[in-house]
């Protein structure tokens, strides 16, 4: 098997529809043989994460924030521990507005500033509105929570060195699938109904016509050769789209959301597409 969930390396951020709490449902559905791992949808980064690290891998995040995060991680580890730490030590409701409002060009500031507000900010939200400025209030908890540790920190930059990250479009990054590559992909998902829309995690949505360029795109790989698992809602739109694929339902539980009645066990799926 090339996956391992009790892998040393583990998610840096609170991520909206993270897998860290699905992966012992997961893996065991994912091809037990592959030659290379590609990920168009990366987010938080648990499967990836608990796959082998001599495997190789294609990742992809369209986040430009996310993306900005695991470079630095990759690179230079120490430097965003350090700011970190500091970070940790003016924690408050003021110097969380304070940098909510900067949009630092440092790579490493940027980097520090993602992972503050993620763990300081409300309930571990990522939203950015249309403009694509982070819009999460305060988390209004006594102290700081622990930001990260410099050994995982480690952990995940050895991961990324090993794997190609890129930030890409997915269908540019699907089209490099082929004979011997599986394919995860965990887009934003269909909204179960009209109120519960939450997929704007770059400012620019997923709608509909995404979802169906995702499906075309997962089947020309599989033409190719690929094994594609696509993980997402039960939304009967997700339902008749894969109609024609074997769909598998998952029990999860949603940790994250504005309202805390919302939060609890919800059931999504996990489409095998030639796996």
């Amino acid at each position: 098997m090339h996956f391992d969930i009790r892998s040393r390396a583990r998610p840096v951020l609170k991520w909206a529809g993270g897998k860290s709490a699905l992966l012992e449902q997961l893996l065991p559905l994912f091809p037990v043989r592959f030659d290379r791992y590609i990920e168009p949808f990366l987010g938080g980064a648990a499967v990836f994460l608990s796959l082998n690290p001599s495997l190789p891998a294609v990742v992809n995040e369209l986040n430009p924030e996310l993306f900005n995060l695991y470079c630095v991680i990759r690179d230079q580890p120490l430097e965003l521990s350090q700011l970190l730490r500091q970070h940790t030590q003016q924690y408050s409701k003021d110097f969380y507005y304070q940098l909510r409002s900067e949009t630092p060009a440092d790579p490493i500031e940027r980097a520090a500033r993602t992972v503050f507000l993620n763990k300081t900010g409300f309930n571990g939200l990522y939203r950015q509105n249309q403009r694509g400025l982070f819009n999460v209030p305060f988390g209004h908890r006594k102290k700081c929570p622990s930001l990260c540790t410099l050994e995982n920190l480690h952990s995940v930059g050895e991961r990324f060195s090993a794997a190609q990250l890129l930030n890409s479009d997915f269908e540019s990054v699907l089209a490099q699938a082929g004979k011997g590559d599986f394919v995860y992909c965990d887009p934003p998902y269909e909204p179960l109904s009209a109120t519960s829309s939450f997929n704007s995690y770059t400012g620019r949505g997923f709608g509909r016509a995404e979802q169906q360029r995702l499906l075309n795109a997962c089947i020309s790989a599989v033409e190719r050769g690929a094994s594609v698992a696509v993980s997402n809602s039960t939304a009967p739109f997700v339902i008749e789209l894969y109609s024609e694929w074997d769909i598998r339902k998952i029990k999860a539980r949603r940790a994250i959301n504005s309202v805390a009645q919302k939060r609890g066990e919800i059931e999504e799926v996990l489409v095998l597409m030639n796996v």
